[in-house]
């Protein structure tokens, strides 16, 4: 909501994606997870090298 109290659609689309884990990096997760379950062990956070920021999940 804006602040005259209307939707704003706009916002809320961007913030959505935003908040959303990229799909090259979801997919290195669901890898990750795969090889790490075998051992009884989960990824919880990885970093990009390049940039810095970190994904949780």
């Amino acid at each position: 909501m804006n602040k005259e109290g209307y939707k704003d659609p706009t916002a809320e689309i961007a913030v959505h994606r935003a908040s959303r884990i990229p799909k090259h990096i979801r997919n290195v997760f669901n890898k990750l997870n795969l090889a790490a379950g075998k051992s009884g062990m989960e990824v919880t956070e990885i970093r990009d090298k390049e940039t810095g920021k970190r994904y949780r999940r």
